[in-house]
């Protein structure tokens, strides 16, 4: 249940499944979160569903019809292509996302008052996104691939 598969979900969750979908599979959230990461200006909705046992969270949007479209996990027994990253200092995840094959790297940083060392290490072409605090590597977030543009390659209709 905590492999990271880029661009498809999480083992047995794929991106697009809906939120029953998703209850059926797992249960019902610890916590549901309303209007996450919204723009104010457009008149869109989205839920985040928590799930403190995996330590991981799971994005619903209007504009996607409520499927699936993002998954955040935390969880130190976490896998990506086999291997346990969560804790992995920056470089130490640098030179292991290298060894994987991520060859679109980007680094930024994104500290703030509230968070003096927070930083993210960024692929595109794989939708995911590293998040690092106080060195660290503390959250994977990734996505479905996009077909192009604005069309998803939703794994959940293959």
């Amino acid at each position: 249940m905590k492999t990271i598969l880029i661009g498809q979900g999480l083992g047995p969750i794929k991106f697009g499944i809906t939120r029953d979908q998703l209850t059926h599979l797992i249960g019902e959230p610890d916590e549901v979160e309303e209007n996450v990461d919204i723009d104010e200006d457009l008149d869109e909705q989205a839920e985040a569903w928590h799930y403190d046992e995996l330590e991981a969270s799971f994005s619903f949007d209007q504009e996607d019809d409520w499927r699936l479209g993002m998954i955040a996990i935390s969880h130190e027994d976490a896998t990506l292509l086999g291997r346990k990253i969560i804790g992995m200092s920056r470089q130490e995840l640098l030179e292991n996302l290298q060894d994987m094959g991520f060859e679109d790297l980007v680094f930024e940083d994104w500290s703030d008052d509230e968070d003096p060392d927070r930083h993210l290490v960024q692929s595109d072409s794989s939708a995911i996104n590293f998040w690092l605090e106080d060195g660290e590597l503390c959250e994977i977030q990734w996505g479905p691939r996009m077909l192009d543009e604005d069309t998803v390659d939703w794994p959940a209709e293959d």
